[in-house]
This record gives C-alpha cells, sequence and structure tokens, in this order.
C-alpha cells in the first residue's frame, strides 16, 4: 500500500469510527440502550462509548508512522468493530424497540450479532501473537495464526449465517428471526461457537499470550521495554478484575460498575502498545512499574490499617462512646502518621526484590560518599572512584583525568 493511501485508509476508517461513537451517544440519547443493557445508567453507557475512541486513534497512529507492523491495522480494525457492535446494537434497540417503524433494524441487528468477533480475535489473539514487530516467533507460531483465523471467521459465518434467531447478545428484548440464515451452516454455530466456543476460545487465547512470555524471556533492549509496557497494562487489568470481581456477587447494580470499570482499564493496552511502538517515552516504565507497586503496596496496608483500626477501636471504646466517630480519627491519624514510613519501608523492599542493582548502587554512592569525606590522597580517591563506576555503571573502560589548576 502506497504511502498516501495508507494514510488516507487509516483516516477514513478512524473517521467512520468516531461518527459511529457519535450516532451511538444521539440513538442513546433518543431512548435506546444499546449494548449496555436497557437498566444501565445512560451516562455511564455514554462513557463506555468514548472510552473505546483510544483504540481506532492508536491503530491509526501506529498504521501511519509504522507502516511495517501489522498491529496498527489490528487495533484499527479491533477499534472500528467495536463501534460498529455499539452502533448497531443501539440503533437495533431504537428500530425494533422503541420506533418499529424504521427500516433496517433486522439487518442492523444481524450485523451486531457477529462484529464483536472482530474485536476480540484481533485484540486479543492476533496482537499478542505478533507484538511488538508484527512477526511471528516462528514457523511454527504462524500455524497457530492461521488456526485462529480459521476460527474467527468460521465463527462469524457460523453465527451470520447459521444461526436461525438474532439476537446481539448484549441487548436485552432485541430479538427476530435471520433473514439470511442458510440451514446447511447452522452446525458451524452449534459447533464452534455454542458447544466448543468457549474452551477453543480459552485455548487460543492461552496459546496466544504464552507467546508474549516467551517473547519476553528471549527480549533485550528495547523489544524488552516494549513488552513490560504490554505486560504492565495487562497487569493492571488483571489486577483490577481480580479484586472487583468478587463484589459482582453483592448485587446486579455493583455488576454494570464492575464491567465499566473493567471496561476503562482494558484501554490501558492499546493506550501502552501505542507508546511502545511508537517509542514516546519508552523508558519511563520501569518507573511507572516501581511507583505502581510502591503506591499499590503502601495504600493497601494504610487502608488495612485504617479497616483494623477502625474495627478494633470501635471494639474497645463502645462501652466508653456511643458513636464510631473517635475510632475513624485516630485510625485516620494514625494512618497519616504511617504513611511515609510505611512507603519508604516499601520502596526499600521492592528495590531489595525488584531492582537489585539499583539498590546496590545506592548503597555503594552512600558508602563512597561516606569515604570521601575523609579522603585526602588523590591516588587512593581516584582509584575508590574508579571502583564506584566499575561496581555501578559496569563500563568497558574507565579513567579520570585530573586537571592541576595551579599551573
Amino acid at each position: 500500500m502506497r504511502p498516501r493511501t495508507r494514510v488516507l485508509f487509516a483516516v477514513a476508517v478512524w473517521v467512520a469510527a468516531v461518527v459511529l461513537a457519535a450516532g451511538s451517544l444521539v440513538l442513546l440519547a433518543l431512548g435506546s440502550a444499546g449494548i449496555a443493557g436497557e437498566q444501565a445508567p445512560r451516562w455511564l453507557v455514554a462513557a463506555l462509548y468514548l472510552a473505546n475512541v483510544p483504540l481506532p486513534t492508536v491503530g491509526a497512529l501506529v498504521m501511519v508512522r509504522r507502516p511495517g507492523n501489522p498491529i496498527g491495522p489490528l487495533l484499527l480494525v479491533a477499534g472500528a468493530s467495536v463501534f460498529v457492535w455499539f452502533s448497531s446494537s443501539a440503533y437495533a434497540t431504537y428500530a425494533l424497540v422503541i420506533r418499529p417503524d424504521l427500516p433496517g433494524g433486522v439487518i442492523v441487528l444481524w450485523l451486531a450479532g457477529w462484529a464483536p468477533f472482530s474485536y476480540a480475535y484481533a485484540l486479543l489473539n492476533f496482537v499478542p501473537l505478533l507484538y511488538p514487530d508484527g512477526l511471528f516467533l516462528s514457523r511454527r507460531w504462524r500455524i497457530v495464526g492461521w488456526l485462529v483465523g480459521a476460527l474467527w471467521i468460521a465463527q462469524s459465518l457460523g453465527v451470520a449465517f447459521g444461526r436461525p434467531v438474532l439476537q446481539s447478545g448484549t441487548t436485552v428484548g432485541t430479538v427476530a428471526p435471520n433473514p439470511l440464515a442458510v440451514a446447511e451452516l447452522a452446525p458451524i454455530d452449534v459447533i464452534l461457537t455454542q458447544t466448543l466456543g468457549v474452551p477453543l476460545g480459552f485455548a487460543f487465547l492461552a496459546i496466544s499470550w504464552a507467546a508474549v512470555v516467551i517473547r519476553f524471556r528471549r527480549s533485550r533492549g528495547i523489544e524488552r521495554l516494549q513488552i513490560k509496557w504490554f505486560l504492565y497494562a495487562v497487569g493492571v487489568v488483571v489486577l483490577v478484575f481480580a479484586t472487583l470481581f468478587p463484589l459482582a456477587f453483592f448485587g446486579h447494580a455493583i455488576s454494570d460498575d464492575i464491567f465499566f470499570t473493567f471496561t476503562f482499564t482494558f484501554m490501558l493496552i492499546p493506550l501502552s502498545i501505542g507508546i511502545a511502538i511508537l517509542r514516546y517515552r519508552l523508558y519511563d516504565i520501569d518507573l511507572l512499574i516501581n511507583r505502581t507497586l510502591v503506591y499499590g503496596v503502601t495504600t493497601g496496608a494504610i487502608g488495612l490499617t485504617f479497616f483494623v483500626g477502625v474495627v478494633v477501636l470501635q471494639a474497645l471504646l463502645r462501652p466508653l462512646t456511643a458513636g464510631s466517630e473517635l475510632a475513624v480519627a485516630v485510625s485516620t491519624l494514625v494512618s497519616f502518621a504511617l504513611f511515609q514510613p510505611l512507603r519508604v519501608r516499601v520502596q526499600q523492599a521492592i528495590d531489595r526484590r525488584f531492582y537489585r542493582s539499583r539498590y546496590d548502587a545506592a548503597r555503594t554512592l552512600d558508602a563512597f560518599s561516606v569515604r570521601l569525606r575523609d579522603e585526602v590522597d588523590l591516588d587512593a580517591l581516584r582509584g575508590d572512584l574508579l571502583e564506584v563506576v566499575r561496581e555501578t555503571i559496569q563500563p568497558t573502560h574507565a579513567s579520570v583525568w585530573l586537571r592541576d589548576r595551579m599551573r
């Protein structure tokens, strides 16, 4: 594809995705609940639409700036398909439930049924297989890519032409007969989507993400930093999901909140891909991981201390006071006083465990500064300085030039 054609294509797909997002917001304002279901607040649904805009945006940028990397077109396809999903689900709800006189509701509902497969397979399977340089690990991994692509096409065809009843899968009360159903393709939908869809999906998902782990263990330099950005975003998504998922058992409203929170967090993945491939502030990932670990552990420990303090003090002070304001105040003061010392301890522990070289370098520099205060011999000072440089920076060659200012 020529450079001008590539840029025009990327811009055209991105504009189409943004227009579909705007159309989804208009339909939402007109009364369609769209993909989120009829019980979710409209502002949350609108935020969900807007939160997915980075996906095609990053895809378009990568496609323009890194033309040889297929990650850009994959993100662009995923972004366009997710907005096709959103807008078609919203229009199908509006046309079939709210305004049955509008045309095209059944065809749009048909589109909403299989559009999510393009989004899911492009983002969850092909991007991990090809990230970050756009190449498979080996010829054997290329076979995995062909199998994933074949399953993608088969399930999309099965849902689009083999399912007799249309349903977006996420919109309440929007069901219609499939006018494009082909009886011969029904077994494909039953076997590959309904029966084996979940186990096959998880199997290919595990294989695809195993490629990321293998590539990370083999990587060096810039490629390692790129994979760190990717794994950092994925780790945040997994942590948020593992933290919020148990709360879903407390009620349907909390389940909706968890769904939207998880979706917003999921958008960190395309953003991290864009930063890594475009190499914008690439070397900040180690600092970002370090700060996340330090403040995450510190915040969790402070929160646990506050909770335990409130419970314990409230039990102890119940005979003396009727309320829990004193327990809350004391726990707040204790947590505030513990924050800085706890943060320093956590920082030292994390540096000692995960950043051992930097921790050792800091200790070496501290020891050198102590010797420097009492050292008067220039030859001894030069030897100590070279030793510190070799231990901390580990250069291939080091020397010290001294100039006599008295001459």
